[in-house]
């Protein structure tokens, strides 16, 4: 009879034993079938020495040797043997394996940290009034929340961490680790204007959790210093080259606008140059501050699209956005409210985008279950066939669906058409 592993689950009258085998000398049979993952003891079990405590649950577990060799094993970062301990302790959730899964959906949250920013750019959709801002406290039980979501809906994550300008917060990096601390996969990304330097702290935790950058550049220096402020062209090209130079991935964000639209081949090359190997594109969406800029005509906004298809090619950087009407040059583009994202605005507010300003809960008390699930108006966003004017119905509906973010700046209704497609001007 071989050595015990054995679990002792306090509870209201409830003993479990479970046993396993192990060979004389106490090493892990090796005959078993090693398992090559990032298993590690979960965030919400503590070891005790002898026990380990789900602090959520208050179950306790007494390990022998023989678990306490597994734990040992993980621990060093090594491989360990699959059996009868390792599964239980999975199963019971004492083991969790964080890293990403290419089988399984992601979902997008965009947590705006603070409202403050260094600049005032021209095209803004945020006014950057002041507001209560949630704590860092809260922030963290969001950053629970949204794990704890992710966990039961079986999808791995991605956090945006925004503004205002995200490097005035100098809890940036603390947010940052505890994202990546927790039981599920959560891919970090930084949203800035690039002008502000980042601190050596700050720095060395984006190149730790190889955290994804996107810095807005809005056209040429002359351009972009029009939009955004005199000098600034440089800075964000500073902070590029310091991005790249640490290692991390840089994209850059370029608004399409009437002020810009001309100037995008000469854009192009200026960040193809730098190493720059992704540009998102989007168009202008009229609320706050970007209200007083113009929009393309549908007409000049399908040409610009075909030109930027027409200038991808040969090219290693890519250049097709992932946006409604991008569908339209061989790119993917569905509108992904109320089906794979939120935003949490700076004053804690759910919104369905970041440029779409129709409340939907309050991360102060509201769960991401409760706002998933619960909001009339992401359960009609689901059903864009029956809700959505034109868009819905349209036979790119299932790989566009228009952006819904723009239809509401332009009408006030989020159902209603999508005024930047040629297609609804035509009908």
């Amino acid at each position: 009879m071989g050595q015990a592993f054995w679990v002792l689950k306090t509870g209201p009258k409830k003993l479990v034993s479970f046993e396993t085998s192990r060979n004389r000398r106490g090493e892990f049979d090796k005959t078993r079938k090693e398992v090559d993952m990032s298993y590690r003891l979960s965030r919400d079990v503590i070891d005790m020495g002898r026990h380990l405590m789900n602090v959520r649950t208050g179950e306790l577990y007494e390990v022998d040797e023989c678990g306490r060799a597994l734990l040992s094993t993980l621990a060093e970062g090594k491989n360990c043997p699959e059996g009868d301990i390792f599964d239980f302790m999975r199963t019971e959730g004492l083991l969790v394996d964080p890293s990403e899964r290419k089988d399984r959906d992601k979902f997008l949250l965009q947590l705006h940290v603070l409202n403050s920013c260094n600049l005032r750019c021209r095209h803004c959709y945020d006014w950057k009034n002041p507001v209560v801002t949630l704590t860092f406290e809260q922030e963290l039980v969001v950053i629970d929340n949204f794990a704890a979501f992710l966990k039961k809906m079986e999808m791995d994550g991605e956090i945006s961490f925004t503004g205002g300008e995200t490097f005035l917060y100098d809890r940036l990096p603390e947010l940052i680790d505890y994202a990546k601390s927790q039981d599920v996969f959560i891919n970090p990304y930084v949203l800035t204007n690039g002008t502000i330097p980042p601190t050596t702290k700050l720095l060395e935790c984006l190149v730790r959790h190889h955290v994804g950058m996107q810095v807005s550049i809005d056209g040429t220096e002359t351009i972009h210093d029009e939009i955004r402020g005199a000098g600034n062209y440089r800075k964000a090209v500073t902070g590029i080259e310091k991005f790249l130079a640490a290692g991390l991935k840089v994209s850059v964000h370029y608004v399409i606008m009437r002020r810009n639209a001309k100037v995008i081949p000469e854009f192009i090359e200026a960040v193809e140059d730098l190493g720059v190997k992704r540009v998102n594109f989007s168009c202008l969406v009229t609320i706050g501050p970007g209200a007083q800029e113009e929009m393309l005509t549908p007409a000049e906004n399908r040409d610009v699209i075909e030109n930027i298809a027409f200038l991808q090619k040969g090219r290693l950087i890519s250049l097709l956005s992932t946006r409604p009407l991008w569908h339209t040059v061989g790119s993917s583009g569905f509108c992904p409210v109320g089906y794979n994202t939120l935003t949490i605005d700076a004053s804690g507010q759910f919104l369905p985008c970041r440029r779409l300003p129709i409340p939907l809960g309050d991360a102060r008390h509201d769960t991401f279950f409760r706002v998933w699930f619960g909001s009339e108006f992401l359960q009609r966003m689901r059903e864009r066939e029956k809700y959505v004017g034109v868009c819905g119905t349209c036979p790119q509906a299932s790989v566009c669906g228009g952006c819904r973010a723009l239809a509401y700046a332009v009408t006030g209704d989020a159902f209603a058409p999508d005024p930047s497609c040629l297609l609804v001007c035509k009908m």
